[in-house]
């Protein structure tokens, strides 16, 4: 791998962190490097540690690692939260004119910058996070007119004179540190490239796939980490013909999914966990009246509020087997920022497939970390749409009972029913959330309540025969130790892979997107001399469940800090743990 670059800006929340370490972001994915971004903020709007950290490199990127090259520092607590990833030549950009005297060890390098005197002079003070990222600029030697498009990008919006007043800040920030500082010794040369490449999040990318999928409604109700799904569809999904509705509460969210499905419509709901809890009596009706819903669970820390901003892999198990009585489902949880994308659409297929709810699973990692993607990685073309058994006038005649009525819960070999939007000829019935025969009416008769339970289950069934649920592999598959996780830890994984090579361990790494139906791996796990489960939690949900498939016990590497795995962090935990025993039985 070509030598990458750690950045970050650190401050309190409410000084335009997150907008600034964006801006930086896209300027260095438009220079043709690569980018990977990892975002640390309190649950309040104003005050609280937070920080915006970008890697980049000219070859991919994914993850984060415990290493920083540069820092701009708006607070003393920024510097004291990352010395242990400062090293020998990092370099701290920082304001010595503001009320507090910066504390930077011997080693470091520190470039005071009149960031705000700066600012006020190219038109405002508010513009002092720009002076920084030009000052950033000439330090690692990126050319600052990689910052003009950002710019005008973020602030185009509000004015010629506000996007120049910018530009001359950040160029202000540059000559400055040219002027008062020599920063060759540092050996910082940012590499650029002729690359295009797409930059986006997570959530950004669960909305764009929602959208190639066909969803023509969307109901939310704003809940960290993720809100940002619905602002990414708002103003988008108009354009298709699609509406977004802002609900007074998740289960009126959800609610309305449920009718604009019963409708018609592809939709989808998205929340956290909190939200779910909330969703969980409309998850059943959504069950038993066979309608195709997507539902997007975005993890956070918990349980009750938890930490709003932190991450954790908490809700698998609620995924899993969350409500009451026993629920036919799906889960999926996409393993990176692009299979965000194709299971968003997939999720959509299996929803109207099998007329079932899927839960799409994401995490806070994920949803807001900004990663580069080259264009083809989100081939429009490739997309396929299939809305399973969708009967028009034409073919509504066959599913009809002997006086004429429709039979929506029709008890087929498969499972699956006919299904029929309202208008469609002869199409009209009922569904409810009580037991009912085909024709959708309510019933306790024991040898119905027995023919359409196993005829819901069945569709699950039939899935697990028609679809591919594969796994993606990295690393020697011929290798005697294998590490399974699932969800957002793939991508440190991967990289682990490199540091592991270096100390002469050899690794196979499974990473599975399909947590129900999901691949069968009990005789990869018997093949292998040791297996160890990462994943994000303190429980082991997901070793627990491959515990059971498997029959044996395996090692586990848990983390619930409320921050995501680092790559060499990884490598470390996985060689000290391939040391240990296995966990008695």
């Amino acid at each position: 791998m070509a030598e990458d670059l750690n950045w970050a800006v650190g401050g309190e929340a409410g000084d335009g962190i997150d907008s600034t370490g964006k801006i930086f972001a896209q300027a260095l994915s438009r220079a043709g490097r690569h980018v990977f971004t990892s975002k640390d903020f309190a649950s309040r709007i104003r005050g609280g540690y937070t920080a915006y950290k970008i890697r980049t490199s000219v070859d991919e990127v994914q993850s984060v690692v415990d290493r920083l090259d540069i820092l701009v520092a708006l607070t003393q607590r920024t510097i004291d939260e990352n010395l242990d990833e400062l090293h020998e030549g990092s370099a701290i950009i920082y304001d010595g004119e503001r009320s507090w005297d910066a504390d930077i060890p011997e080693e470091i390098k520190g470039i005071d910058v009149p960031l705000k005197s700066l600012a006020e002079d190219a038109g405002g003070a508010i513009m002092r996070n720009i002076v920084a990222l030009g000052a950033a600029c000439e330090i690692t030697g990126f050319d600052v007119e990689y910052l003009d498009e950002s710019l005008e990008k973020r602030f185009g919006g509000k004015g010629t004179q506000i996007v120049e007043n910018n530009k001359e800040a950040a160029r202000m920030g540059q000559e400055y540190v040219q002027e008062n500082y020599e920063v060759d010794d540092l050996g910082y040369d940012l590499e650029t490239t002729d690359n295009d490449y797409v930059l986006l999040n997570g959530n950004e990318a669960i909305g764009m796939g929602a959208i190639a999928a066909g969803c023509r409604f969307y109901a939310g109700y704003p809940i960290t980490p993720a809100t940002s799904i619905m602002e990414y569809l708002t103003g988008r999904i108009e354009d298709y013909g699609g509406h977004v509705v802002q609900a007074e509460d998740e289960l009126s969210a959800i609610n309305m999914s449920l009718g604009a499905a019963r409708a018609g419509a592809r939709s989808m709901t998205a929340t956290s966990g909190a939200g779910v809890d909330l969703m969980t009596e409309t998850f059943g009706l959504v069950a038993t009246s066979e309608t195709p819903l997507v539902i997007c669970d975005v993890q956070r820390s918990g349980p009750s509020t938890g930490m709003p901003t932190k991450q954790e892999q908490g809700d698998l198990n609620m995924a899993l087997y969350g409500g009451h009585g026993e629920v036919p489902r799906f889960v999926v949880a996409p393993t990176s920022i692009t299979e965000c994308f194709w299971k968003t659409v997939e999720a959509f297929n299996l929803a109207e497939k099998y007329q079932t709810p899927v839960f799409l699973v994401s995490d806070l990692a994920m949803s807001v970390t900004e990663q580069t993607f080259p264009p083809e990685a989100f081939d429009m073309d490739a997309v396929e749409i299939d809305r399973g058994k969708l009967v028009d006038d034409e073919d509504v005649e066959e599913w009809l009972d002997s006086q004429g009525r429709f039979r929506a819960h029709a008890a087929t070999e498969d499972g699956v029913s006919p299904r029929a939007i309202p208008g469609t000829t002869d199409g009209a019935h009922m569904s409810t959330g009580l037991e009912h025969d085909e024709l959708g009416r309510r019933t306790e008769e024991t040898d119905v309540r027995v023919q359409q339970v196993d005829k819901r289950n069945r569709k699950v069934e039939t899935a697990k025969t028609e679809e591919e649920w594969e796994y993606r592999e990295f690393g020697n598959e011929d290798a005697d130790n294998l590490v399974i996780t699932w969800g957002s830890n793939e991508g440190a994984l991967i990289e682990a892979l490199d540091y592991l090579e270096d100390d002469g361990v050899d690794v196979r790494v499974i990473s599975v997107p399909y947590i129900f139906p999901r691949p069968d791996l009990a005789d990869e796990i018997e093949a292998a001399e040791e297996t160890i489960v990462v994943e994000c939690n303190a429980n082991g949900q997901f070793a627990d469940v491959l515990e059971h498939d498997a029959l044996t016990r395996l090692k586990r590497i848990n983390k619930y800090t409320g921050v995501r795995f680092k790559a060499d962090e990884l490598a470390e935990e996985i060689t000290t743990k391939l040391a240990e025993e296995v966990p008695a039985q």
